[in-house]
């Protein structure tokens, strides 16, 4: 609050006590017609004490409120505090000039433009032989992801803190904000009690996000922004199957919302680095250049209005830098050679009644860019190297070549639907397909030899939760999901290499959760999922022991996990 000029009512209250004490003496003029003189003089001495004090007090009342008026030009008056230290002496600040001050203003700028978003699921649960659910019901060249209710051994919690306005919220003034996004995950399938090592403990932390953004800087284009450091960038996910289709989070630069007429257009450079594999002295041609390095251009045109959705049109260059790269360990030398790569795809998007959605998605991707990430394709780089190596080729140097990272191609479709039907009924469904090809032959060593099968496979995979609010807090909800691979290019020695199989999956879970839609949180679930699987598919499916090497589920094709679990997300 701001005083411009001192009250009017402060001014003229000396004037106004003046006036009430001439009045008073000239009623003890009046009195003294009829009393003692000696009795008036006491009177009228006591009155002018009085008057004095009054005078006093208004000068004192006068100076505080030209003191306050001064300070009004810094803020608030009505909250104003000095900083303090454990004993409640004002801290010196620095260079002993005195604390800071911390008024109303200053804490409501920290809050005013505070969000705050979680994501948090934790449980527990354990398996048909009594054991825990240290796995997932997956099956292998799972696409990513896993049918997730009731099937999901971890505790993963996001924490994501955004303060936007951080140079004021001016129409002419530059809109900054910062996000940064802590996670934490165990995995029971990383904790051991045997031979224990810090580093394999179920615990892990991470940094998710950590950027900055600005809008409002072009006065002609105020919604374009610029951002910079580490985030998720633009993530399409089926929900009920944990599957990111498109993914291209990580460390970069990028300009967002540049209006095309048609749509907006982002562009970013990201970089992708694993230090654990680096160049080392092999040879005098040896390239010295440190560990791998991907760079990525990605450009999307987005918000393509189509009428009944918008279409969103992505598309990518990747290129590593070839090179000899020694592993950490004491395998030979991988001598890869420059590599580049491409990606192109489209996602359509439409909206309908209740909050209600339908997803279509396509996506083709070769070379460096067949990993769809910004993460290094370590799968397709080393394919080639694996293979040669088990075949016993080796060039003069000493080194493994690899060039399947340049053959490598894959290709992704997707779709899925949320439909909330009613006020008491909802539920998701999608259909996944992918093509994968790493590159180089796979193959499977056995005493005296090695078995060489193709390289490239393909899975196709389908879903559905259906969700039954029986009231505004109970739940019945139930998750069906079929998944099917025609090559198996791992799981050496377990029968299953080179052949095909599939998986079924069925899961019910009674639920505490509010009332209000397919995405409405939290939820409390109890659950009991059961999976079967081909024969052709036995030994690859549960925990694997520390001990034996074996997994939960090795000499059968079925299985059960059951639990109870909470998730929230707001």
């Amino acid at each position: 609050m701001r005083f411009p000029a001192p009250l009017p009512g402060l001014q003229s209250l000396s004037c106004t006590t003046l006036v009430a004490g001439l009045s008073l003496l000239t009623t003890g003029a009046l009195f003294a017609e009829s009393a003692d003189q000696n009795d008036v003089a006491a009177l009228r001495a006591q009155m002018q004490q009085m008057q004095k004090q009054y005078e006093q007090r208004i000068e004192s009342m006068e100076a505080k409120m030209k003191s306050l008026e001064s300070k009004a030009d810094q803020g608030s008056i009505l909250n104003t505090r000095v900083l303090t230290d454990s004993n409640g002496t004002e801290w010196a600040g620095k260079e002993g000039k005195g604390g800071p001050l911390l008024d109303e203003s200053f804490l409501k700028s920290l809050t005013r433009y505070f969000t705050f978003t979680a994501y948090i699921r934790s449980g527990v649960g354990f398996n048909g032989n009594g054991g825990p659910q240290d796995f997932s019901f997956v099956i292998p060249e799972n696409v990513g992801g896993r049918f997730r209710l009731g099937n999901e051994n971890d505790t993963y919690m996001e924490l994501t803190w955004m303060q936007t306005h951080m140079l004021g919220d001016g129409p002419d003034t530059p809109n900054v904000s910062m996000t940064f996004t802590p996670a934490f995950v165990y995995s029971a399938d990383k904790a051991t009690f045997v031979n224990a090592n810090p580093a394999e403990a179920g615990w892990n932390y991470s940094m998710r996000q950590a950027f900055i953004e600005m809008s409002n800087f072009i006065k002609s284009a105020p919604e374009v922004t610029v951002w910079g450091g580490q985030r998720f960038y633009d993530r399409h996910d089926i929900h009920l199957h944990d599957l990111f289709f498109d993914d291209y989070s990580g460390y970069g630069l990028g300009v967002q919302n540049i209006d095309l007429g048609f749509g907006k257009l982002d562009v970013a450079y990201l970089g992708g680095i694993r230090d654990d594999i680096a160049t080392g002295a092999v040879t005098v041609n040896d390239f010295h250049h440190g560990g791998f390095y991907l760079h990525t251009l990605d450009v999307r045109i987005k918000d393509i209005d189509l009428g009944i959705g918008k279409l969103e049109l992505v598309g990518d260059y990747q290129f590593f830098k070839g090179g000899i790269y020694r592993f950490s360990d004491l395998r030979p030398p991988l001598n890869v050679g420059d590599t580049n790569g491409y990606r192109v795809g489209a996602i359509f998007q439409a909206p309908f009644g209740n909050k209600s959605l339908w997803q279509l998605s396509a996506i083709w991707a070769e070379g460096a860019s067949a990993q769809m990430g910004t993460d290094i394709p370590t799968g397709q780089l080393l394919a080639g190297y694996n293979l040669n190596r088990a075949l016993g080729f080796v060039n003069a140097d000493g080194t493994i070549p690899s060039s399947s990272l340049r053959h490598s191609q894959r290709f992704r479709a997707t779709g899925q639907i949320v439909w909330n039907v009613t006020d008491n009924f909802y539920f998701g469904m999608e259909a996944h397909y992918q093509y994968d090809n790493q590159g180089a032959l796979s193959f499977q060593t056995v005493p005296g030899a090695v078995l060489l099968n193709s390289g490239s496979t393909n899975v196709v995979g389908v879903g559905i939760r259906p969700i039954f609010q029986i009231n505004d807090w109970f739940a019945i909800q139930g998750q069906a999901g079929y998944e099917y691979v025609d090559n198996v290019r791992g799981f050496q020695n377990t029968g299953a290499f080179g052949r095909s199989g599939s998986m079924g999956i069925f899961t019910i879970a009674p639920t505490i959760r509010p009332k209000g839609g397919f995405f409405s949180r939290p939820e409390f679930r109890a659950f009991a999922t059961y999976a079967i699987w081909s024969n052709t598919l036995k030994g690859t499916f549960g925990g694997t022991s520390p001990i034996t090497g074996t997994t939960t589920y090795a000499g059968t094709n079925q299985g059960w996990v059951f639990g109870v679990q909470t998730e929230w997300f707001f």
